[in-house]
C-alpha cells in the first residue's frame, strides 16, 4: 500500500502502524505519491486530502488517468463537512476518514479492503 502525507510524523504513524500486517510504501507530498503509486502500483492508497501543491483528491485523479490504477482509495482529512467528504468520494475514495484517525478504524477499514 501507498501513505501519502506530507507531514512526516502522521506518514511514519501510519506506515509504521500497518507494517507489520502490510507491505507500506510512504511519500511526503502529492507529486511523490504519483510517482510512486506508478512506480509501485499499490494495491491501496490512503492520502491526505491537503497537500501543498498536488493535494490528495487531484493526485488520485490524476493516478487514475494516466496510470489507469484503480486502486482503492482511503482519504484521511482535517476537514469533514459534507461537501468535502462528497468531494472525496466523488474523487474516487472508499472511505473518507477525519483526523484524528482512529487507528483501529482505520486498520479495520484497510483489513476490509484486502477481503
Amino acid at each position: 500500500m501507498l501513505v501519502v502525507d506530507d507531514e512526516a510524523d502522521s506518514s511514519d504513524i501510519l506506515a509504521q502502524f500497518l507494517s507489520p500486517q502490510y507491505d507500506v510504501l510512504v511519500a511526503h507530498s502529492g507529486l511523490e505519491g504519483l510517482e510512486q503509486a506508478a512506480k509501485h502500483q499499490p494495491d491501496l492508497i490512503i492520502s491526505d486530502v491537503s497537500m501543498p501543491g498536488l493535494g490528495g483528491l487531484d493526485m488520485v485523479r490524476l493516478i487514475r488517468v494516466r496510470h489507469g490504477l484503480r486502486a482503492p482509495v482511503i482519504f484521511l482529512s482535517g476537514h469533514g463537512a459534507p461537501m468535502d467528504v462528497i468531494a472525496g468520494i466523488s474523487a474516487g475514495a472508499r472511505h473518507y476518514l477525519t483526523k484524528p484517525v482512529d487507528l483501529q478504524d482505520l486498520k479495520r477499514r484497510v483489513a476490509r479492503v484486502f477481503e
